[in-house]
Formats: C-alpha cells, sequence, structure tokens
C-alpha cells in the first residue's frame, strides 16, 4: 500500500524510524565530515543517547533486532547523501531582514559585512552544511530556528560620551586621493570639528541571527531538491506537496513575493 508524506515527514520516517535501523557499519556517511548525531545531540538535553556512536546514516542505531531499514528509506538516505556532493550559493542580493527598519543603515551595513566573510569562508554554503541541516531537523522534526528580535541600535560611545567622526582625503604615496574616517573632535575647544557627525551601532551582534536565516533558506533549497529528486525515486511513498517559504519573516504574502520575482526576471 502506497503512502502519501511531504518531504518533511518523509525525511523524519526515514532517518528515526528506518535508517536508525543500521547498526554501526561502514563508517561515516561522509568521511572526514562531523556527524549529523553530534550536531543534533548538541540540541538536546544531557541524558540522550550521546555516547553512542552514529551509523553509517548519521543517526544513532536502535540496537534492535527488527528487519533492515525499508527501501525507500535507504533510497532516501543516498539522495541525502548526494547533497554532501554540492553546494548552496547565497544569492547576491539576498537580503535576511526585510521586515525590519533601517533608517540609518547600520543592519546593512552589519549583513554586507557579515555575508562578505560567510562567502569567503563558504562553510555555510557547502552540501555538507545542507546534508548536516537536513538530517538534524528530520531528527528533531523542526527546521532551522529563523525567529530572531531586532537589535537595538546605541549612539558610539567614546570614553561614556558620544564620539564625533569626519572624512578627509589624503594623497597616497601614488598620488591618487584616499578617503578616510578620522577623530572628529577638537580636543582643544572641546567641540566637535566642522563637519563632524555621530555614529550609530547595534547594541548586540547580529552575526547569529544572519546565519540562523541562511541555515533556513539552505535547509528550503536542500528539501526543494530532495522533493523534486524523489518524485520518480521511490516506490513505497509518493510525496505530497508542501509548501515551502525561503523566507517566512517576509512580511509580505508569499504570492506577492514571488510576483516580484516574476517581475524582476522580465
Amino acid at each position: 500500500m502506497t503512502r502519501k508524506m511531504t518531504i518533511r515527514e518523509l525525511l523524519t520516517w526515514a532517518f528515526t524510524e528506518e535508517l536508525c535501523k543500521a547498526q554501526n557499519e561502514g563508517g561515516r556517511l561522509v568521511p572526514g565530515m562531523p556527524s549529523p548525531g553530534t550536531v543534533y545531540g548538541d540540541f538536546e538535553t544531557l541524558g540522550t543517547l550521546i555516547d553512542r556512536s552514529p551509523n553509517a546514516w548519521g543517526v544513532i542505531p536502535t540496537w534492535s533486532e527488527d528487519d533492515a531499514p525499508h527501501e525507500d528509506a535507504v533510497k532516501l538516505g543516498e539522495l541525502v547523501r548526494r547533497l554532501a556532493r554540492d553546494g548552496f550559493d547565497i544569492p547576491a542580493d539576498w537580503y535576511p531582514f526585510p521586515e525590519w527598519q533601517d533608517e540609518r543603515g547600520v543592519i546593512r551595513a552589519e549583513v554586507d559585512r557579515v555575508l562578505e566573510g560567510e562567502r569567503a569562508r563558504g562553510e555555510r554554503q557547502t552540501g555538507r552544511h545542507a546534508y548536516n541541516l537536513i538530517v538534524t531537523c528530520a531528527v528533531l522534526k523542526r527546521g532551522p530556528d529563523w525567529r530572531v528580535d531586532r537589535p537595538k541600535e546605541r549612539m558610539v560611545m567614546r570614553q561614556g560620551k558620544p564620539a564625533w567622526f569626519m572624512m578627509k582625503r589624503q594623497k597616497d604615496a601614488l598620488g591618487q586621493y584616499r578617503s578616510f574616517e578620522t577623530d572628529g573632535y577638537d580636543r582643544r575647544t572641546h567641540r566637535p570639528k566642522k563637519g563632524a557627525y555621530r555614529k550609530w551601532e547595534l547594541s548586540e551582534p547580529l552575526r547569529g541571527a544572519i546565519l540562523a536565516r541562511i541555515d533556513w533558506m539552505v535547509w528550503i533549497a536542500a528539501l526543494k531538491l530532495l522533493e523534486r529528486e524523489c518524485e520518480y525515486t521511490l516506490g513505497f511513498v509518493n510525496i505530497a506537496p508542501s509548501r515551502l517559504d525561503p523566507a517566512p519573516w517576509d512580511m509580505r504574502s508569499a504570492d506577492e513575493r514571488r510576483a516580484q520575482v516574476i517581475d524582476n526576471a522580465m
């Protein structure tokens, strides 16, 4: 009898009910990479099966004498295995906080800084990271937590007082003018210099929130890829349509966002 399941339900079934039947044979799913067992173990409290090594599918074996994993679960596991071979890019125009006001531009500046570093490092764009996310979320039965509060802004301070800044231009060794930011406070007059300005900064780091939304984006992209590949691969299970929202934090409806994508592509 054929069962109908969404890709998320299917992954949870495969990694929590079937692939855990495989004992610790054949080593890690992907040699040289952290196992998903380690990843989802970090989410759980002490007292779980953290002392057991994950099996070749990256999940904790049940040590039961049940039958071998279901054939469709093994096929799905192989598809998840393939995720480690490729990567998922962070789109050039991707912005994680469209729902936040940013009149001073401090959030955009921090996002640009963090994304530049993440694109250079590439850690969260790898297939290995997508694989870890898929298995972890399947076992925990939830997606990455993208919910974050907007941090407050504060004026940049120096010695307990608001700091002043100003831009200057100076010739370099090649005779080219370069602009640079310098202290805009006159120590002699105890007043800001002409053209000086103040700056604002976030009251707390934003990197964790940015990475959380990158994880959501990568997880959704991996789910959609698996959903397509499973359509003609499995025998016992049919894939039920699911609404996978790549940006649930966006206040606009999914239909409005899709329409904008179409408009931008024309």
